[in-house]
């Protein structure tokens, strides 16, 4: 669409306006100017300080999944369930003494003592390490970010951001490979599960450095958009409110489900703002706790994912955009009863009805060819819906 038209893309959440901006307005990285970000006294201190904090943990990392390796993974375990440090400054954390508690806390002390407790250059450290990636990942992660950070070019810093949170996508530790829930190294009836130690050492002993050279190639590849492509973070409503913004026409695709969508990037979403969040706290039998997604407490919850809220959040869309006599692709995923899917918050027949209040014509188009695999808990079997996606046209 951006090699043909003007497009204006519309997002919430600060990540996808960076990986918007990467996409539509690539800045091109030459390899001399990538080796001299490396070479730089910036990256190359950053780097070292942060070795030389964390330099314990990082052995202990190591040894712990060596052990594993052996067939001990004990320690493993215990390092897996282990709060990151960032929990253990703001949450408190009631810890047995053990070695693995008494190394983190001599590493935030050696944080606290070289200015970076609480400095934006150690985020990922801080927040996701031990959790999503290993140590020496997230220190790699946080000195990228630092790099990205002193590129003055807005759209050469979104590219350069954008290849380290696409880094991050592809080396992160979970099941999925995504940020909703870090890994549980233990059954349910408390047993060390018997292949932790291949899923641990498949993920955390990639190298992110040499992950982000081959994502920074791909985004200085790609072909521009035309006409001056706006990349804007803003709700949808201010977007559609705003007289300076013009549209021809407007895709929409909305959340279907009570899944909100941040649960699934809210790594990548502090990542992009480098701040230092409060982290949300779940109360399990009686007992109050940081979340063990370590998951930011004002994460965004979009209205489109509350069943309460869903209704109304369409009919402003619908409304919005008829009073501008335009028209609206809406891309939205079907439930079927038995399918294997969450079902919607608004069903297809209540999305219909809506639009036809707003629009002359409403038009229904399903996706032939094009399927969603879901995994079956019962069964263990992933099975497909043959319509994964409709598409409704709607006329002014």
């Amino acid at each position: 669409m951006g090699q043909t038209r003007k497009v204006i893309t519309v997002d919430i959440q600060e990540y996808s306006r960076v990986i918007c901006s990467a996409i539509l307005s690539p800045a091109t990285f030459l390899t001399r100017e990538i080796k001299d970000i490396f070479d730089s006294k910036r990256f190359k201190e950053l780097e070292k300080r942060l070795v030389d904090s964390l330099d314990p943990i990082l052995r202990y990392e190591q040894e712990c999944l060596s052990d594993a390796i052996t067939g001990n993974p004990c320690r493993l375990a215990e390092f897996l369930e282990a709060p990151p440090l960032a929990v253990r400054v703001s949450n408190g954390v009631d810890q047995p003494d053990s070695q693995l508690t008494e190394l983190m806390n001599n590493a935030l002390e050696n944080l606290r003592k070289t200015g970076l407790l609480d400095s934006p250059d150690t985020t990922v450290t801080r927040y996701f390490g031990g959790i999503y990636f290993s140590y020496r990942q997230a220190i790699h992660l946080d000195c990228l970010l630092a790099a990205a950070a002193s590129i003055k070019e807005a759209h050469r810093r979104d590219t350069f951001t954008a290849a380290v949170l696409s880094t991050a996508s592809s080396i992160v530790n979970t099941v999925g490979k995504q940020f909703a829930q870090p890994l549980r190294p233990r059954n349910k009836s408390g047993e060390i599960k018997a292949n932790l130690a291949k899923i641990v050492q498949k993920d955390r002993s990639i190298n992110s450095v040499d992950v982000f050279c081959l994502w920074l190639e791909k985004y200085s590849n790609l072909k521009p958009a035309i006409k001056n492509p706006v990349v804007l973070r803003k709700d949808y409503l201010e977007a559609l409110q705003d007289e300076n913004l013009s549209f021809s026409v407007v895709y929409a695709d909305p959340p279907y489900t009570r899944d909100h969508y941040s649960r699934f990037y809210h790594v990548l979403e502090t990542m992009c703002l480098r701040d230092n969040p409060i982290i949300s706290r779940v109360t399990i039998a009686g007992k109050t706790m940081a979340s063990r997604g370590v998951y930011r407490e004002e994460r965004y919850q979009s209205p489109f994912c509350i069943r309460s809220a869903a209704p109304e959040a369409f009919r402003s869309l619908f409304e919005h955009i008829s009073e501008r006599g335009i028209p609206l692709v809406l891309s939205y995923s079907p439930h079927e009863s038995g399918d294997g899917t969450h079902p919607r918050v608004v069903s297809t027949k209540q999305i219909l009805e809506l639009a036809n209040q707003y629009f002359d014509k409403v038009e229904v188009v399903a996706i032939d060819g094009s399927t969603h695999n879901f995994l079956n808990s019962n069964e263990l079997k992933l099975k497909a819906r043959a319509h994964a996606e409709l598409i409704v046209k709607c006329y002014a």
